[in-house]
């Protein structure tokens, strides 16, 4: 008898996928807010109902079996189907009622060109009925879910242009070198040994950016020191006085204005991102698409 999905295998898939993502049944209990006996036993069933081992759980910890993998993987495509289901038939009522899956590199929210947070409080005075995920990506993470369809919509910095991926430039992020007291460059006034300097630093880069954070110190800027994914990462080991390294001016603003870091010869060192929404290049997009879409460019303008 061919195996049918029914609602509450839904829900059982959903607790899987949440415990596939959280690595384990003890972190997943703060997303699904149920404890980790209704987790365990939820699992237990969908095992039962699908005929397969999906995971090994014990003091080892948490591993999927390769079924399991498969299992997960397929369950993910079949929530993004039930997705675009719910989004298709709310439009076709006239409803904005569905699904909206946006991301943003790392501290986008001090940056005042950001449209961002415009943007969703014009999409917040519409009446609509959308859940909106909204997570915090690295350029490569967010390019592929846009690719995948996990994302509808993004906003970043993004050096190599996908193909299949639709960019359009809103703005441009000025980035400054910057250190702290304790750091030898802090006090030095030399501009030549500043320089010199420079060149013997250690130094902290942002990984998704392939050295290019680097570009600006020349050919001799030297290996980095320290690699990072996230702009809070740089600012703690800029701070701890060890390390230079580049960070957006508004990002790094309240610690220049409080002289906990400072800007190295900034007339000399210092290079923009170009701030683009990315969207899949598709001939027809989703109706709340189409409204945040509208409302995005509304913030911008």
């Amino acid at each position: 008898m061919p195996f049918r999905l029914s609602d509450v295998d839904i829900r059982q898939l959903h607790v899987f996928q949440a415990v596939v993502e959280c690595r384990g049944f003890t972190a997943a209990q703060s997303i699904l807010n149920v404890g980790q006996s209704t987790i365990s036993s939820q699992m237990s069933q969908l095992e039962a109902r699908l005929g397969v081992r999906l995971c090994e759980r014990g003091r080892t910890g948490f591993d999927l079996t390769a079924k399991g993998q498969r299992v997960y993987e397929e369950a993910v495509k079949v929530f993004r189907v039930l997705e675009e289901f719910q989004n298709t038939t709310s439009e076709l009522r006239g409803r904005l009622n569905g699904f909206l899956n946006i991301a943003v590199i790392d501290n986008v929210i001090s940056d005042p060109e950001c449209p961002i947070v415009d943007a969703l409080s014009r999409f917040n005075q519409r009446d609509h009925e959308v859940s909106i995920r909204l997570e915090t990506f690295t350029p490569g993470e967010i390019e592929r879910g846009l690719l995948d369809n996990d994302l509808d919509v993004a906003i970043g910095t993004f050096h190599n242009q996908v193909p299949g991926l639709d960019y359009r430039q809103i703005y441009v992020e000025k980035n400054n070198l910057l250190c702290a007291p304790g750091h030898p460059l802090f006090d030095d006034t030399d501009t030549q040994a500043i320089r010199d300097g420079i060149a013997l630093a250690r130094k902290v880069t942002r990984t998704y950016l392939d050295r290019r954070d680097l570009f600006p110190l020349g050919p001799d800027e030297g290996g980095p020191s320290a690699s990072v994914q996230t702009l809070e990462a740089a600012a703690l080991l800029i701070l701890a006085g060890g390390h230079i390294g580049f960070l957006p001016t508004h990002y790094a603003s309240s610690w220049l204005a409080l002289g906990q870091m400072k800007s190295i010869l900034p007339n000399e060192y210092g290079y923009t991102s170009e701030f683009s929404i990315v969207t899949r290049k598709s001939p027809r997009q989703s109706l709340i698409l189409q409204t945040f879409l509208s409302d995005l460019f509304e913030a911008v303008n």
